[in-house]
């Protein structure tokens, strides 16, 4: 029982440590592209952005400005 725990708990760490990998400098240009961004859905970011303003009662750096009550 002994033996079947550490062959489990030794797989489990090979197989954790595969997804760790180094990147090279001329692969960071790829990394930086806009869709590898976590959140790529530019209208839900859009929309969330336009809620989060007109729920603080203005808007900061993000485009126009608006007061609270929504009617931008």
């Amino acid at each position: 029982m002994l033996r079947l725990l550490s062959v489990a708990l030794g797989l489990g760490a090979i197989l954790g440590l595969s997804g760790c990998a180094t990147t090279q400098p001329w692969e960071r240009e790829y990394l930086a592209r806009p869709e590898m961004a976590p959140d790529d859905d530019a209208d839900r970011s859009a929309l969330r952005q336009h809620y989060l303003g007109t729920r603080e009662g203005a808007v900061g750096g993000f485009g126009g400005g608006g007061g609270g009550c929504g009617c931008n």
